[in-house]
């Protein structure tokens, strides 16, 4: 019956090799089903199918035992009219009277578990739609004590061994390059998906935030500590003397840096300008002298001086409260300015642009990585077997712990869930999961009663 409802639904195909490349099996299968866009439209069209292939199965084993009846009814009355021409007829209508006495009364016990025989409201049937809240909060409390424990999800984790099937899955070809462009797609999807404003203003609400706790005296003293402790403000000292020692060697940098002077200070008068100009070039090479005397000079007393110039900053960065409050409200006024936030405002746009030009290629960066870190972790599992020990225990104790906190909501989701069916509904779907095995009771019923009756018949027979 399966396979004419499925012959008749969907027309035979002639079969094609599966080769790379092609619509992949949900996707064909979807294809085939007009008017259905989603795996769940499907799962209902199969499950309407399932269900029509149960209740037709359903209908020929009622037919069958119905079938019984009339035919035990049809033997009494044929047996009744001929048992004045042998006795054997006896027999036979103590055989039929009795197999339909149990028919009746096997029929009568199936049907009043899901309705009124006959429409009469007679004392204790229809008990399934009856009972329906009870069955309910029963099986719900039958799965939380029976199935849903922590021995035996913590058993059902050690059997799976889940790191193994994770470590198995990563290391098979093709997966890790899957799961990285899966990751990489849904990434883009949610990155168009976000409200642009709404994130411009959360980004820069905490890059300002951030920002704002960010104590600059204290890290700028940490940081000065670690250059002196390791003398690195000597190297940075040598580095800008070699850069102003080479600048100043040049002939093209003096004028120019004698233009600069005279611009700076505002000269005016030409005789000093001319004065200027000509003391400025042997003033600054002998400046380029002095800072590379210094330079070759390890013991220098201008080297001295800088380190006491260092260790003073620190001290009055680390306790001079002016120069914190100075540099803090500077800081705080930094960030305030207009520019600033709006350039904190744009960090967002330059983030989200940058990442959609990289998901918007056919093998983006995120992907790659994503796929590298995937296969990384599969053969870490697989080569580490405390590794896998660890993971599994992991996922055992977390699972206990889910069982722990939320079995009792498992009782009660199912509670809920059949709460929500009608008590025909739930009538009808406990009918179609096992009429199909009741009706076995009253074909049983009608032979059973049959020869219980004629072995009474034939005791009373033999007893006179």
């Amino acid at each position: 019956m399966h396979k004419l409802l499925l012959k008749n639904e969907y027309p035979r195909r002639p079969r094609r090799p599966v080769r790379a490349g092609l619509i992949p099996f949900p996707a064909a299968r979807k294809a085939r089903l007009p008017g259905m866009q989603s795996p769940t439209d499907i799962q209902r069209h199969l499950d309407s199918i399932a269900d029509a292939l149960r209740r037709s199965r359903l209908r020929t084993m009622q037919r069958v035992a119905g079938g019984l009846l009339l035919l035990a009814f049809a033997v009494f009355c044929l047996a009744r009219s001929l048992s004045a021409h042998h006795p054997a007829w006896g027999y036979v209508a103590a055989f039929a009277e009795a197999a339909m006495v149990g028919a009746v009364a096997d029929w009568f016990a199936v049907v009043a578990l899901f309705r009124h025989p006959l429409g009469i409201p007679v004392w204790h049937t229809a008990i399934i739609p009856g009972s329906k809240d009870d069955i309910g909060r029963n099986l719900g409390q039958f799965v939380e004590n029976h199935f849903v424990t922590e021995e035996g999800i913590a058993q059902r984790i050690r059997q799976a061994n889940p790191a193994g099937l994770i470590s198995g899955w990563l290391l098979a070809p093709g997966h890790a390059v899957q799961l990285g462009h899966a990751t990489a797609k849904a990434f883009k999807a949610l990155l168009n998906a976000l409200d642009d404003p709404s994130m411009s203003q959360l980004v820069k609400d905490a890059a300002t935030g951030q920002l704002a706790r960010f104590d600059i005296p204290a890290n700028a003293a940490r940081l000065l500590d670690l250059l002196v402790a390791e003398g690195k403000h000597q190297q940075l000292l040598d580095s800008v003397l070699q850069g102003l020692g080479d600048y100043l060697a040049e002939e093209k940098n003096q004028q120019q840096a004698t233009d600069f002077l005279i611009a700076a200070f505002g000269v005016e008068n030409v005789f000093y300008k001319v004065g200027t100009s000509a003391i400025g070039p042997r003033a600054l090479r002998s400046l380029s002298r002095s800072a590379h005397a210094v330079l070759q000079d390890p013991g220098h007393p201008v080297r001295e001086r800088f380190n006491g110039w260092v260790r003073d900053f620190v001290l009055h960065l680390k306790d001079d409260p002016q120069w914190r409050d100075f540099i803090l409200r500077h800081e705080q006024e930094t960030l305030a300015n207009a520019r600033v936030q709006a350039l904190l405002g744009g960090l967002w746009g330059v983030v989200k642009a940058r990442l959609l030009d990289d998901l918007g290629r056919d093998d983006p960066a995120m992907a790659r990585q994503i796929s590298a870190l995937a296969r990384k972790v599969g053969q870490a599992l697989a080569q580490d077997a405390r590794l896998v020990a660890g993971l599994n225990g992991a996922i055992e104790s977390g699972s206990a712990l889910l069982v722990r906190n939320y079995r009792g909501e498992v009782g009660r989701f199912i509670e809920a869930q059949l709460a929500q069916w009608t008590r025909e509904e739930m009538t009808d779907r406990i009918e179609l999961a096992i009429g199909r095995d009741l009706q076995f009771i009253r074909i049983n019923g009608t032979l059973v009663g049959g020869l219980v009756g004629l072995v009474i018949y034939s005791v009373t027979r033999l007893l006179g």
